[in-house]
């Protein structure tokens, strides 16, 4: 009888530890708006903004290396190396 009791218990507990409370509040010299990621078919049509991207995201891939530049320049990559910029470039277009 105390196992479904310490089961209900543990859940409890173990969901109130992804409370990441509010969120925080820019100061005055920060502006809210995080920059604009940039997307596959802009990393393909730009290969130094691309080569760029994926170096930093190389270098430090446990910090800015799971954001949505990152990500995107890391399928930018792929589809370069699958099929070539050009055709890669042609298919997002359509």
């Amino acid at each position: 009888m105390i196992r479904p009791t310490l089961a209900v218990a543990l859940l409890a507990s173990l969901g109130a530890c992804n409370d990441s409370g509010p969120p925080a509040q820019p100061t005055a010299g920060e502006t809210s708006e995080r920059p604009k990621s940039r997307t596959v078919l802009q990393f393909l049509e730009d290969p130094a903004a691309l080569d760029e991207a994926w170096a930093r995201c190389r270098n430090d891939p446990g910090g800015i290396g799971d954001t949505p530049d990152c990500r995107n320049a890391g399928h930018a990559k792929e589809r370069i190396m699958m099929v070539g910029r050009e055709h890669a470039i042609e298919v997002l277009k359509r």
